[in-house]
């Protein structure tokens, strides 16, 4: 196998690794959160989640990869004194913007509140604005390590962020509950948790640059700003960020806009966003560790690649990540779809309201999980060949679709809450198929997607059919969480024997992994 192609998809494990336990870390938050506050102030959580999103995009979403592309090129070239203006040049003026921004969310948070129909919210809001500048550091140290190659301080920062997120926001909130705050104080405490998570991991990596960019960070240098060169290189990335994340924060929009219009009181609109971020998209979010980690490790291979002119290579490396993707993100939607109510019954036990609505609304999103890993690759893709206009132009594209499709839908009594996860749906399908399109053109080359998708889905749909068969029978015999924890690990090995009966697995799918040539030979699998 071509040697770059082993490291893109050896480095995709490696980050999956990582990935998994901030996404674990993560689940480990929101489950108990969720038993704890219920949906109603997981709805509050939500909601000042999604503005510290949209104000973290407006400071400093694209920062990290232009950051890392100017120290990058800085060192090839001996500058390392010049890098690390660079990155002083990041923290200053992004550090007072970000400064800027999270006063504005306190001072403004009443009236931000009052016009979305959420008076609750103020302190959540409050107690989420510093969290915008602590963001906006870690963001300017972790481009300068990923410029330099050194992805160590970025990943313990991810795990100290979970970490930090995980015990002082579940402390917290079970205190100002047991203290008499009812379920809005305890939505407050898990904010402040977020934002105590956010301090430690831009501490430990301000810490980890005690040598060379700390030092000096507030004293002029003679090197001439690289501001002009960050701007630039950021608004694409930026925007393709800003669009999905105002997408996000749309759909919030709707939801709570649109639900009176569906006959929902503000207790039920509340309570039916919570059961939709806090349970289902929690759940659904999970199998998309794979989806990043893919993305995030074929966008240099593929630079390289395009840069020689290699379009052997670039077609193996899209069709790689492509199969890649798809042997996961097709079996995690299968099972959502399939196991929807199992899984919240054992994991929010203590919300049987909260599992009734995000039910249906899970097995929705298990539909849209594939699509989402793939339109994550191809968009590295096309950043990859230089194009991030086209994917920023897909992006919008879809986002207006899913924001029309929920405007229009959510009004609906028979359907309000369930258009969330629809737009969802149209979002991602459309956004695949817009991205699809421009690679075809940008290559002069179709990917052989519907040969990389019949196998993987046949042993997935198998996998799901005979799983639910297992969890029905051990049921019977036992409670529901050993039953579903046996069907989960038992899930596995079923999927891995379905995929050698279709001949869904290749000799390419297996080498990168410790052994593979060992598992190649064993399983008989061809060149």
């Amino acid at each position: 196998m071509n040697r770059k192609n082993g490291s893109f998809i050896g480095g995709a494990m490696a980050l999956l690794l990582s990935s998994i336990v901030v996404k674990l870390l993560g689940a480990l938050f929101k489950i108990p959160l969720t038993n704890l506050i219920g949906d109603s102030g997981m709805g509050l959580f939500a909601f000042a989640m999604q503005f510290f999103s949209l104000l973290f995009v407006v400071a400093a979403a694209g920062l990290p990869v232009a950051e890392a592309h100017l120290v990058s090129e800085a060192l090839a070239l001996g500058e390392r004194e010049r890098a690390k203006a660079i990155v002083r040049h990041a923290i200053r003026a992004f550090g007072v913007i970000a400064l800027a921004l999270a006063a504005a969310l306190a001072g403004f948070s009443p009236t931000i509140c009052h016009l979305m129909g959420e008076p609750d919210a103020v302190w959540c809001l409050t107690a989420i604005a510093p969290a915008v500048f602590f963001v906006t550091v870690e963001a300017a140290l972790r481009g300068w390590y990923q410029g330099t190659g050194n992805m160590v301080p970025t990943a313990v920062s991810q795990v100290a962020e979970a970490v930090g997120k995980l015990v002082v926001g579940l402390i917290l909130a079970k205190n100002m509950l047991d203290a008499g705050y009812g379920i809005t104080g305890a939505a407050v405490g898990a904010v402040m948790g977020v934002t105590c998570g956010e301090l430690l991991a831009m501490s430990y990596l301000l810490w980890s640059a005690r040598r060379g960019i700390r030092q000096g960070l507030f004293h002029r240098t003679k090197h001439p700003s690289a501001l002009p060169q960050l701007f630039q290189l950021m608004v694409p990335v930026t925007l393709g960020a800003a669009v999905m994340t105002v997408s996000g924060f749309l759909d919030m929009a709707v939801i709570y806009r649109r639900l009176p219009a569906a006959g929902f009181s503000a207790e039920q609109i509340v309570a039916a966003y919570g059961a939709y971020t806090g349970m289902a998209m929690t759940l659904f979010n999970l199998p998309q560790a794979l989806s990043n980690s893919v993305s995030i490790s074929v966008l240099p291979a593929l630079s390289a690649a395009h840069a020689c002119r290699n379009s052997k290579q670039e077609r193996r490396l899209v069709t790689s990540s492509m199969r890649l993707t798809l042997l996961v993100c097709l079996p995690c939607g299968a099972g959502l779809f399939v196991f929807a109510e199992p899984l919240l019954r054992v994991l929010f036990a203590s919300q049987p309201r909260g599992i009734q609505t995000a039910e249906p609304l899970l097995r929705l999103l298990g539909i849209a999980e594939p699509l989402v890993g793939l339109s994550a690759v191809a968009t590295s893709v096309l950043q990859s060949f230089g194009r991030p206009d086209l994917t920023v132009y897909a992006m919008a594209a879809a986002c207006t679709a899913k924001f029309a499709v929920g405007f229009y839908l959510a009004g609906q009594p028979e359907i309000n809450i369930l258009a969330a996860p629809i737009g969802t749906l149209v979002c991602y399908s459309v956004m695949l198929l817009l991205n699809l399109i421009s690679i075809v053109r940008q290559m002069h080359w179709v990917p052989p997607l519907f040969r990389a998708i019949l196998r993987p889905l046949a042993a997935s749909m198998g996998m799901a059919v005979l799983s639910l068969l297992l969890e029905q029978q051990l049921a019977q015999k036992m409670a529901l969480m050993p039953a579903v924890a046996l069907t989960v690990m038992a899930a596995v090995p079923i999927y891995v024997v379905l995929l050698l009966v279709f001949h869904a697995l290749e000799a390419e799918d297996v080498r990168p992994f410790p052994g593979g040539d060992r598992m190649i030979r064993f399983l008989r699998l061809k060149e």
